[in-house]
């Protein structure tokens, strides 16, 4: 049995089903697209629809920051393990290199606002190949996943740069370094290629040169419409800080642990709030409140205290509770255990929706559901409701196969499949290659006080 924080393993699993309910929303709702159109239309609950489901729902930050919380504590552990730093470094490098390959093959083809929106729409689809240019919460990751590397490995040649305090100051640094020159940056993005790059990113590719189609490959990443590193990237710094406390042998102390990261998420909040008043200021249209992909400063600080509370309080009651009921915990988490742990495969192939709704017009022909933007608030909510029934059942159904031919296990058998030959006992390919069982289905939970539980926790294993 493999030992597994269940909070993230929570959090991660309904991340990624908040991240497939949010899209479903923004494809078919009228709410949406009144909200993109004819916003002065927008009723109360139109506001706080876009302003809660959208916005605050988005799970964009969520993912970004478990992620990368996951990410550093597996480092660590390798590194723990007696993994030279150059190994850990070009491992990490790999994974990254990997998954931004994959995302630009799933921009083009597989992303629910592609070819199977229009699909959907008009019954057949165009490839666009300029989105492998666009970026997305699988470039952020796979960006975060090399940029945290490289500052890990520089951060760990030494005892000095590798205390824990002094690894969360530099990573605190470097997010700040993506987040105050966000606006300036993406000013002389636009002003160098004549475009705004935070609703044409895609236009004028190539016209200054032959290097401009490799250069915009980073600028894109940078200052894009969707989710540029700058400043979405602080997500990723606030994980991985958490990460590096979370991931020494010896856990934080529970006092102090929940003073300081309370304290610091408050501090968070409250500045994000400072910034928007003092620094931004209250924009003369209120719907301007809500209505951005790129996030602006006050946003960020404001979602990073909003996530770290919901970290911790979770961290609270489960890792830090003495006295949690675990039989009952792992019961009814194992669903969001399933999603979380298949979580590339199913934001990659979320575009399922896409057959539902054509499934869902021949039963209810005169709703919408082919129409962009065409569901009432009630169906759009019955739509993402069977939506996520199929996911759970798909996902029930797919462990008991181990989760065979699932993206993770390609990737796991191009990063892990070559050093697993020199093994002995070698996992077998369609056997349990990923050992589900023992990180999904028999776990054993994470626990950092002296329990009264009948499940004891060891240490965690990749």
């Amino acid at each position: 049995m493999a030992s597994r924080i269940i909070s993230f393993d929570i959090l991660r699993g309904w991340a990624i089903i908040g991240n497939l309910m949010i899209h479903t929303f923004m494809l078919v709702s009228q709410v949406e697209g009144i909200a993109e159109n004819t916003p002065e239309l927008l009723d109360t609950s139109g506001y706080i629809m876009m302003g809660l489901v959208v916005v605050f729902g988005h799970w964009r930050g969520m993912f970004l920051l478990i992620s990368a919380c996951i990410h550093m504590i597996m480092m660590n552990m390798k590194l723990r393990r007696g993994i030279k730093r150059e190994v850990i470094l070009v491992q990490e490098l790999m994974k990254g290199l990997l998954l931004w390959l994959w995302a630009m093959f799933f921009y083009v083809f597989l992303a629910q606002w592609r070819l199977s929106k229009q699909w959907v729409e008009t019954g057949s689809a165009t490839v666009d190949w300029r989105h492998i240019y666009f970026s997305d919460q699988f470039a952020n990751i796979a960006w975060a996943i090399m940029i945290s590397a490289v500052l890990f490995y520089f951060l760990t040649s030494n005892e000095k740069t590798k205390k824990p305090l002094v690894m969360a100051i530099v990573f605190a640094i470097v997010g700040c370094l993506f987040i105050f020159p966000a606006n300036a940056t993406y000013q002389a993005a636009n002003n160098f290629w004549g475009i705004d790059f935070h609703s044409n990113t895609l236009d004028n590719i190539g016209d200054k040169g032959w290097w401009d189609y490799i250069v915009r490959m980073l600028a894109n990443q940078a200052v894009s419409t969707e989710s540029p590193l700058m400043p979405h990237f602080g997500y990723s710094a606030a994980g991985s800080i958490l990460g590096i406390f979370l991931s020494q042998e010896k856990k934080p102390k529970k006092d102090k642990f929940l003073i300081w990261g309370y304290s610091l998420a408050g501090a968070s909040i409250v500045f994000g709030v400072i910034w928007l008043f003092a620094v931004e200021g209250i924009p003369s249209d209120p719907f301007m409140l809500v209505d951005f992909h790129a996030h602006p400063t006050w946003f960020v600080f404001v979602t990073i205290g909003m996530l770290m509370c919901l970290v911790i309080g979770l961290l609270h009651g489960h890792e830090y509770n003495e006295k949690v009921n675990w039989e009952r915990r792992l019961k009814w988490s194992r669903f969001s255990r399933r999603v979380g742990f298949l979580s590339l495969s199913v934001y990659s192939f979320a575009s399922l929706q896409a057959v539902l709704r054509v499934t869902l017009h021949y039963i209810f022909p005169n709703q919408g559901f082919r129409i962009s933007h065409g569901l009432t608030t009630g169906m759009t909510f019955f739509l993402m409701f069977i939506e996520v029934c199929i996911w759970f059942g798909i996902m029930w159904l797919w462990e008991k196969w181990n989760f065979n031919l699932s993206l993770e296990w390609l990737f796991a058998l191009i990063l892990k499949r070559p050093s697993q030959l020199k093994m002995k006992d070698k996992p077998k390919l369609f056997g349990d290659f990923l050992n589900v069982k023992g990180r999904v289905i028999n776990v054993t939970p994470e626990h950092w006080v002296e329990s009264t539980s009948k499940i004891t926790a060891n240490k965690i294993e990749e």
